[in-house]
């Protein structure tokens, strides 16, 4: 897989996973509530993961709200922007 198709892949993952948390980073971003700097960290935290398939699977396996994975690297982001 190529750079860019890996990050878009890993872009989605992150993306679904903060939508599950009820969480629209796109709708976030355009309210200056967070900013591209930390949506590409949490990218690259995603790069990073072990666990993406596993993510993956998940996200597929339900279109309604999940609990974080205990694996998830940008669960401390999801959950400081919920409770903002």
């Amino acid at each position: 897989m190529s750079y860019n198709a890996q990050r878009d892949a890993h872009t989605q993952l992150v993306l679904g996973m903060a939508d599950r948390q009820g969480l629209d980073l796109q709708e976030m971003l355009l309210r200056a509530e967070i900013s591209e700097s930390q949506i590409e960290h949490a990218v690259d935290r995603c790069v990073g993961c072990t666990q993406a398939n596993a993510c993956k699977c998940l996200l597929d396996s339900t279109t309604s709200a999940l609990n974080l994975p205990e694996y998830c690297r940008n669960g401390d982001l999801f959950q400081t922007l919920a409770s903002s």
